[in-house]
């Protein structure tokens, strides 16, 4: 079968033969359709990711959709997404765990069912752990990026009252108020008070949850618009890895910073955010953009993961 391999850290993925996987007992065969790329993959290619470091060469991919050919729990032919498997996404046949898979509505694509999941489960399980209420205002940071386009919509179908996406791409932050977001905020590199002020303008006052995948002055500013009792949840540090947060503003806040990551949810805590994204997603209620490039092409796929697009880069995987 053909896959995408990456022989060293810090490399490219290169497509080239390799033997189908061998499933054991507790193992599903499937048939790989599509594939997403996520900014994690990026991550683990360094070797330098704190979740997993795995052995070279090995094949690149966490997450896709495909079709079971063997399993002793799924039929034939059954549409399910997977997450880890063997030897790794973009590969035309994996091995995955039997109860991992989750099966695919007939009224998703295969495009929104491959890149919901690693995304929708860092969006809809932060606000979890936010503990969104209904009536909250929100601010999703980095919000043009996939989590953060879906952290809008999850939060409007939670119950915010006011949904407020923040980034740096103006034209990008315009496409989000037909997600949901009731206003947007560029995130311009102004003084973080200044910030803040707008931020507060744009959610018509305090925040009560902040999705926070940028760490540094975004997060900061963040911080001066919340209200008291607020609910910071921190998913990534893609706008710096430190933060100077007055102790002051803390502790007269009565703010509570949670750290987040999809790598520490439960099997089942996966699975039940995989079937509600996918359950809502069915319904019409969940958009994903995206693009999509042949294995062929991984290495150019690879290329656009690592140039911040505002859209899910997808991989055509199944065979001809």
């Amino acid at each position: 079968m053909q896959a995408a391999i990456l022989a060293h850290f810090g490399g490219d993925p290169v497509v080239r033969e390799m033997r189908d996987p061998a499933p054991d007992h507790s193992e599903a065969l499937v048939e790989v359709s599509m594939a997403a790329l996520n900014p994690v993959d990026l991550r683990v290619a360094t070797g330098g990711f704190y979740g997993a470091r795995p052995e070279l060469a090995y094949v690149v991919g966490s997450e896709g959709v495909g079709v079971v050919r063997a399993s002793r729990r799924w039929p034939a032919g059954q549409r399910v997404r997977f997450g880890l498997a063997r030897p790794g996404a973009l590969a035309e046949i994996v091995a995955a765990r039997d109860d991992s898979l989750v099966a695919v509505p007939d009224a998703v694509s295969d495009m929104l069912a491959a890149g919901i999941g690693i995304a929708g489960m860092a969006a809809w399980c932060s606000l979890a752990a936010g503990r969104l209420h209904e009536g909250d205002r929100v601010l999703v940071l980095g919000a043009t990026g996939a989590t953060g386009r879906l952290g809008v919509q999850v939060a409007r179908l939670l119950g915010a009252a006011r949904v407020v996406a923040a980034g740096r791409d103006a034209a990008a932050l315009a496409d989000l108020v037909d997600l949901g977001a009731h206003a947007t905020v560029v995130l311009d590199g102004r003084d973080p008070a200044a910030l803040a002020e707008a931020i507060v303008d744009a959610a018509e006052g305090r925040l009560d949850v902040i999705i926070d995948p940028l760490w540094g002055e975004p997060a900061l500013s963040g911080a001066m618009a919340a209200a008291s009792g607020a609910r910071l949840v921190n998913l990534g540090d893609s706008a710096g890895t430190t933060m100077s947060l007055p102790s002051a503003l803390l502790r007269s806040q009565r703010m509570e910073i949670l750290g987040y990551t999809n790598i520490a949810l439960s099997e089942p805590e996966q699975r039940s955010a995989i079937e509600s994204l996918l359950h809502h997603a069915s319904k019409g209620r969940l958009r994903l953009d995206h693009k999509v490039v042949a294995l062929e092409e991984a290495t150019a796929a690879w290329a656009a993961q690592a140039g911040s697009p505002h859209a899910k880069v997808l991989v055509q995987v199944k065979r001809a």
